[in-house]
């Protein structure tokens, strides 16, 4: 590999990482998640009916899809009702549905223009679809706040990356860890901005030690086979990748980087054409 990859093979890689290695075609994502599916069925079903303080602070101790239910169920009664607003743009980004999420955010932004939450979860979401450079407007705005977590200022060092400003995203992702040491997806994301500066040895050694940890996610060890796939070693990554995928998806995938990494051409085409993926990215919230 060159001592650093052209900008069009850091865009893909990008890609790649922001959709685990996973091709999707436009119309399929504009389908509706299987979550999504349940989520409007699961609507169809409640009687709309205001939710008292107690039913709010109850309904966050739910698995997310009820927790879906309810805040779309108080949007619904009241698109002006922040709270709602704020807590239904998070889980449907947790979700899958980065791109409603936005949407909510955004909205509600319009009458809470300042508020450093919403300003939060509307660069989370444009950072999970991949528009980094959309989202570093709110997502420096929320990362002024005293008590910013090191989820936006993580989220932040990805939408840098995103829009090709390395070095930058490299000091929000160390600014990160030291909010939260040995964080696995902050490591993971560092570690994915170094392979994308074609130092590949560095950030498997990274991604690793990230894969190792009892709070490593399945996005951070489809990372880890990228880079070790992005060396050569396919059988290695695969393995790798069958920790999480399935036997023909993983195969799917190596397939895939294979013939980015053989035909530059790929590369370009993919640049120029690829949709943001559905799944969540390497960004971890």
């Amino acid at each position: 590999m060159s001592a650093r990859l052209s900008a069009m093979t850091r865009t893909s890689i990008l890609v790649l990482a922001l959709g685990a290695l996973s091709a999707c075609s436009t119309t399929q994502e504009l389908q509706p998640t299987e979550q999504e599916a349940a989520l409007a069925e699961a609507l169809q079903e409640r009687e709309l009916a205001p939710a008292t303080a107690e039913e709010r602070d109850a309904v966050r101790n739910q698995d997310l899809l009820t927790q879906a239910a309810f805040w779309a169920e108080a949007h619904e009664l009241n698109p002006g009702d922040r709270e709602a607003a704020f807590e239904l743009s998070r889980v449907l980004r947790l979700l899958g549905g980065a791109q409603r999420s936005a949407e909510i955010a955004r909205q509600s932004l319009a009458l809470y223009p300042d508020d450093i939450g919403l300003l939060g979860q509307y660069g989370l979401a444009l950072t999970a679809m991949g528009r980094g450079p959309s989202a570093l407007e709110p997502l420096s705005r929320a990362a002024t706040d005293p008590g910013a977590g090191w989820r936006i200022i993580n989220a932040l060092g990805v939408a840098l990356e995103q829009a090709g400003r390395k070095d930058a995203a490299r000091a929000r992702f160390n600014q990160a860890l030291l909010l939260a040491p040995g964080e696995p997806a902050i490591e993971s994301n560092l570690a994915l901005s170094y392979a994308l500066d074609g130092q590949a040895e560095q950030a498997e050694a990274m991604l690793r030690r990230a894969a190792r940890s009892d709070r490593a996610t399945p996005q951070v060890r489809q990372n880890l086979a990228l880079v070790v796939a992005l060396q050569g070693r396919f059988d290695e990554a695969e393995q790798i990748a069958l920790i999480d995928a399935t036997p023909e998806m993983a195969e799917a995938n190596m397939d895939y980087v294979r013939s980015l990494m053989s035909n530059p051409r790929r590369w370009d085409a993919l640049a120029q054409t690829a949709e943001p993926r559905r799944q969540t990215p390497r960004l971890r919230r």
